[in-house]
């Protein structure tokens, strides 16, 4: 499956804030930028979109920035796709010019239950459990080697 670079930039700045505004800090666009490697230009055409859809709220000002307008635990996968590009999660259709008796039986037998799946999937997946994942993974690669002598 293939996702456009905006899910994709999306996802990761969205983990970004999740991550480093835990103790109730504003995350600016610059700091996402730099720490993802993320144009802050590219990110400032998405932030828009995850606003207008509740996700992040932005805080005016000289400290201003973003923050997740509520707990990541409550922000899904599907929610943050669909703000994004909602074409993912939908259903798939065929040309009309097809033959409808197989596009019928294709979609039956492998668009539902594959689209089904990956909305059950997106639903129960939340930006918290991802930005879990990546605490973890970001505290094996920063630990110190133990030596044994």
């Amino acid at each position: 499956m293939k996702i456009s670079a905006k899910v994709e930039c999306g996802i990761i700045a969205l983990v970004d804030i999740a991550v480093n505004s835990a103790n109730g800090n504003i995350v600016k666009v610059a700091s996402i930028s730099k720490r993802n490697n993320i144009s802050a230009k590219y990110l400032e055409q998405i932030f828009p979109l995850l606003r207008q859809t509740g996700i992040i709220n932005s805080v005016k000002g000289a400290s201003g920035g973003y923050v997740l307008s509520r707990p990541s635990s409550e922000i899904t996968l599907k929610e943050i796709v669909n703000a994004l590009d909602n074409t993912i999660l939908s259903n798939n259709s065929f040309s009309e010019k097809l033959m409808p008796a197989v596009t019928e039986a294709i979609s039956m037998c492998l668009w539902e239950p594959f689209t089904d799946y990956m909305q059950k999937f997106s639903e129960n997946l939340t930006l918290k459990t991802i930005s879990d994942k990546f605490s973890e993974i970001q505290d094996q690669l920063t630990e110190e080697p133990m030596y044994y002598i």
